[in-house]
């Protein structure tokens, strides 16, 4: 008796899901919206580490390079290649907890008043450079939102 979590096929590649042209455009730019972060992060490495640290984050080095390394997974699964199911699945969920992430953290130095002493809101390490602001935790917002609409596209239960 099959089940919809049955782990036959989890570490096989399968064909990506069939989604339409215009749908894969926009995953795929979300997961080179990922890339750039991740890219980003790792050239200003230091900076991005201090802005750990300037949040209040224990471990500055350990999160930076957890939130790269999730950034950099999450967006494998957003583009059309053949994926095991398991990979699919964890960057999906890594690609929806890196964007929470980024919403949570800029709401909270809104919301914490943080906004006026940094200077940046840390999504793309020193470059791209975005001061804190509501307007950042509105970009979040879209962003966190278009990861779950995508990763709900992509997913491994998604197959038509």
């Amino acid at each position: 008796m099959a089940t919809q979590f049955e782990l036959k096929g989890w570490a096989q590649a399968e064909n990506p899901p069939k989604l339409t042209d215009q749908q894969w455009n926009m995953t795929g730019l979300l997961g080179v919206i990922f890339i750039v972060m991740a890219i980003l992060q790792i050239i200003s490495f230091s900076d991005f580490k201090d802005w750990f640290s300037s949040v209040g984050f224990g471990g500055p080095v350990t999160w930076a390079v957890v939130l790269i390394l999730a950034e950099l997974w999450a967006a494998a699964g957003l583009f059309k290649l053949r994926l095991s199911v398991g990979f699919r699945m964890v960057s999906g969920w890594l690609a929806v907890l890196a964007a929470g992430f980024w919403f949570i953290q800029n709401l909270r130095l809104v919301s914490d008043a943080k906004s006026g002493v940094l200077q940046n809101s840390g999504f793309f390490g020193k470059y791209l450079h975005m001061s804190p602001g509501w307007w950042t935790v509105l970009i979040a917002t879209v962003f966190l939102l278009w990861t779950v609409h995508s990763v709900r596209l992509t997913s491994w239960t998604n197959k038509r």
